[in-house]
């Protein structure tokens, strides 16, 4: 009876530990952009964004090279989150998938598993947030994990009284009646540089999947999209925010765009946009002209 009395306490000592240890852990401790830094000159990227227990995202390595982009599903629970990662030929057939898990561990995350690359094999990646953290944004505050204090405004130099409204948009020719075959691909916008921003969209089995990053080599300035649309004229999609953003995190960016002669035009609007948004025209319903599409295969080699 006495033995039974101690193996019992043991086993409760236990599950008290492993509950606290599970406790202690939420999915704010996984989400977002993870970065393993150069490893023989190949840096591995895993951007997990989580909704329940429910995972998806994307992997790169140089991430402005189109052709290394991947896609995240799995699941979040306890003891991490459990994973798959599907390679994309160009038609959307999976080339190979990896198999691996994600476990977070005093700040940084140890991702492990196994390539089914063509000579793959067992891998174990130590990632990390960039300590540079994310952009500043002119006016807006910037959210961002692991829990911080806003990253500072940008102030903007202008006078007092509302910012001016911006000069009216005029398109490039009649909207375009879309496919996948005309979206799919690099599209180019927001500056010059390196800071300028990738739009990157592929074809995974019948659905289209991507991923923004600006600048491509921190996993702060980069985020998948996902949940695309097409109807008639018009595009539609979520940037998924994680672990930065222009807004209370985790939030969607909702996107609709139209395409003509190469010019995707396109109006963004968050979940729940900062106040500050108010100043704005508009109210933070930003219109932008992304140029393209770029083919996947003629950004192979950027880095």
């Amino acid at each position: 009876m006495k033995k039974w009395a101690l193996t019992a306490a043991i086993l409760s000592a236990a599950l008290i530990a492993f509950a606290q240890v599970a406790a202690a852990q939420d999915a704010d401790d996984y989400r977002g952009g993870w970065e393993s830094g150069p490893n023989g000159g190949v840096p591995q990227i895993y951007e997990f964004s989580i909704r329940g227990n429910s995972v998806r995202g994307i992997y790169c390595t140089h991430c402005s090279d189109a052709t290394t982009l991947a896609f995240v599903d799995g699941k979040f629970g306890p003891r991490g989150i459990t994973f798959a990662v599907t390679h994309v030929r160009d038609d959307g057939s999976t080339a190979y998938l990896d198999h691996a898990t994600a476990t977070f561990d005093h700040g940084r995350l140890i991702v492990s598993g196994t390539s089914g690359a063509p000579g793959g094999g067992h891998f174990r990646w130590l990632l990390h947030k960039d300590p540079r953290g994310p952009d500043p944004l002119v006016l807006v505050p910037v959210s961002r994990l692991p829990k911080a204090p806003p990253v500072a405004p940008i102030p903007l130099r202008r006078g007092p009284g509302p910012l001016p409204p911006p000069a009216p948009y005029l398109q490039p020719g009649p909207w375009e009646q879309l496919t996948p075959a005309k979206v799919v691909g690099v599209w180019l916008g927001f500056g010059a540089g390196i800071n300028k921003q990738f739009f990157i969209i592929r074809r995974v089995g019948d659905k289209l999947r991507g991923m923004v990053c600006g600048r491509c080599d921190n996993p702060y300035t980069m985020t998948a999209l996902d949940d695309f649309q097409i109807q008639g004229d018009t595009l539609k999609f979520n940037i998924l925010h994680e672990d930065w953003g222009d807004g209370d995190i985790p939030f969607y960016k909702h996107v609709t765009a139209h395409i003509a002669d190469n010019e995707l035009r396109a109006v963004f609007t968050a979940d729940h946009p900062p106040k500050e948004y108010a100043l704005f025209p508009g109210g933070g319903h930003v219109g932008a002209s992304l140029m393209g599409p770029v083919s996947i295969d003629s950004t192979a080699g950027n880095d």
